[in-house]
């Protein structure tokens, strides 16, 4: 190109972007416009979630949004569930499994982010607390086992007192029967 040639804008768009390939522009483009529109559907706070938020990277099934504020790192939390299902259903190819955040300003990154150990370390927790629970219900139940014969028992023994007394009607019914 000759400096005295003038170039049109749209020339130089098309040189710019001439090495990225049609489909890829076109997935992301799709990408992006079912991520606004995920978002703000999300009742009462969609539209704030959006501006206050982008989406970093994405990288093994993790979808990393950056937020302005800790708060709207929250929000999404709240919401995770909602999105997931929604980029389930508008973009499955993507095969997005869990959502991971940063506050803007923090250098953050999915290479940080080892999904496969925190899914281990969660279902190992997962495991341990249905172990306890489990270990608490069989105390209880040799408890209430416990009680439950030792109750048995006690029905069976009648109270001295009691004996007495139907001993004496006893007595008393023998005696009338006799006399007639």
């Amino acid at each position: 190109m000759k400096k005295d040639e003038i170039t049109s804008c749209d020339e130089m768009i098309l040189n710019a972007f001439s090495f990225i390939e049609k489909t890829t522009l076109e997935k992301n483009n799709k990408f992006f416009s079912s991520w606004k529109n995920i978002i703000t559907k999300i009742n009462g706070c969609g539209q704030n979630l959006y501006d206050h938020s982008k989406i970093i990277e994405i990288k093994n099934g993790i979808l990393l949004i950056e937020t302005d504020h800790p708060g709207w790192n929250q929000m999404f939390q709240m919401y995770k569930k909602f999105i997931l299902n929604g980029l389930k259903m508008y973009m499955p190819e993507m095969n997005i499994k869990t959502l991971a955040f940063r506050v803007k300003g923090s250098s953050a990154t999915l290479s940080d982010y080892n999904y496969e150990n925190q899914l281990i370390k969660a279902n190992q927790a997962e495991i341990e607390k249905i172990k306890a629970e489990e270990n608490t219900l069989k105390k209880y139940e040799k408890v209430d086992d416990k009680k439950n014969t030792s109750n048995i028992e006690k029905k069976d023994e009648i109270p001295a007192e009691i004996s007495n007394m139907f001993e004496s009607m006893k007595q008393t019914m023998l005696t009338k029967n006799r006399n007639k």
